[in-house]
């Protein structure tokens, strides 16, 4: 029961932020929108529910889909922490 509360509002959130970064593209850059898109990313990473049912596989299909905005933003942070900290990066015209 819980989990399915869970499972509504990250979906719910979810659906916020992907409107919020189609709106970046329709009406304009604004950087408040931005913050609140990847909040939101964020915030549903955070609200999927950890444990559920081994015979729902649509919980499972569902992760990869609301995880995937967290990772790419995960992974573009990691990537330029490590580009950032390695000072002998050697690079040769």
């Amino acid at each position: 029961m819980i989990n399915t509360l869970r499972v509504i509002i990250a979906i719910f959130v979810f659906s916020i932020s992907v409107y919020l970064v189609y709106d970046l593209f329709v009406n304009g850059f604004n950087v408040y929108v931005l913050g609140a898109s990847l909040l939101g990313f964020v915030a549903v990473h955070y609200i999927w529910p950890r444990k559920h049912p081994d015979d729902a596989s649509w919980f499972d299909a569902l992760e990869i889909v609301f995880d995937l905005p967290y990772r790419a933003l995960a992974f573009t942070l990691r990537s330029i922490g490590r580009a950032v900290h390695k000072p002998d990066i050697d690079i040769d015209l």
